[in-house]
């Protein structure tokens, strides 16, 4: 009886690969968070601690993530670059990387990762509407992302973090390091606009939509 997308892109997808779907008036809606009692910006503590959180395979571009790190550790050599997940490419990876600066911790708790995490960082090239970004807004964190899709909803540019649509290694450094440099505002910012995406909000829309 209904038919709802999760992102403008998923539905433009639908649209290409099933023409003959009358689709056009389905709805989209996105994902909500439940919102951490957090009232103060995040600190760094004492180096800048800038994560990867994901599976790590070919879609999600890990190694992409170790040119970065390696690029902005020319900058702050003081940097902690951490890569939370498990996936094809770990083995590899871990093989090839063995710089102190960058660790691996394998699938933890979400309460772990953002406690560690100040910045998180998504290399996929099509992340359309990522819950990991929901989940560190929540905790005042800030992304940096070079991800097409509906993440452009989710994050603004020089507010609460940048999108940059190239893959290159020095211009996601550049914008990791405004980050640090201003942190206190991008935390700040972050939290305010993880209102926007509250759960129970998201949940309305949606059975609202159903119960016209």
């Amino acid at each position: 009886d209904y038919l709802f997308f999760g992102s403008n892109s998923s539905k433009l997808w639908w649209k290409n690969m099933y023409p003959w779907m009358k689709i056009r008036s389905s709805k989209i809606h996105f994902n909500g968070i439940r919102l951490k009692n957090i009232k103060f910006p995040k600190k760094i503590k004492k180096n800048v601690q800038i994560s990867f959180a994901g599976r790590i395979v070919v879609e999600n571009n890990p190694e992409f993530f170790i040119r970065i790190a390696n690029e902005y550790l020319k900058y702050n050599k003081k940097a902690i670059f951490n890569i939370f997940g498990d996936g094809l490419l770990l083995k590899s990876i871990k093989k090839k990387n063995k710089k102190k600066n960058l660790r691996f911790h394998g699938w933890v708790k979400k309460e772990k990762i953002y406690k560690i995490s100040n910045i998180i960082v998504i290399t996929s090239p099509i992340n359309n509407f990522p819950y990991v970004a929901l989940e560190a807004k929540s905790y005042g964190i800030p992304i940096v992302s070079c991800s097409k899709g509906d993440i452009k909803k989710i994050v603004i540019n020089n507010f609460d973090g940048y999108l940059n649509y190239s893959n290159s290694e020095k211009k996601m450094a550049l914008l990791i390091k405004k980050v640090e440099k201003n942190y206190k505002k991008f935390s700040k910012n972050s939290l305010f606009r993880s209102k926007k995406f509250e759960l129970n909000n998201s949940c309305k829309k949606f059975w609202n939509t159903i119960n016209v």
